[in-house]
């Protein structure tokens, strides 16, 4: 089971632990871009769908300027 972030916050509160040095927060994830699909795979979390299209829309940009260079 993985807990979200918001989730992680209230167990730490309900059992008395101090975040530790240096900030323990993750940054939010940028959804709907290329980095958010690259964080939610980081995380190991299911790709949400607007992070999904994005994904998809990166790669086919990429293959297709791989392509414009063999021919």
């Amino acid at each position: 089971m993985t807990l979200s972030d918001s989730q992680l916050d209230e167990l730490i509160a309900a059992i008395g632990l101090r975040q530790p040095p240096g900030g323990g927060h993750r940054k939010p994830i940028a959804h709907g871009t290329y980095r958010g699909a690259k964080q939610h795979r980081y995380r190991k979390e299911p790709l949400c769908e607007r992070c999904r299209l994005a994904d998809n829309a990166y790669q086919q940009q990429r293959y297709a300027a791989q392509r414009k260079e063999r021919v």
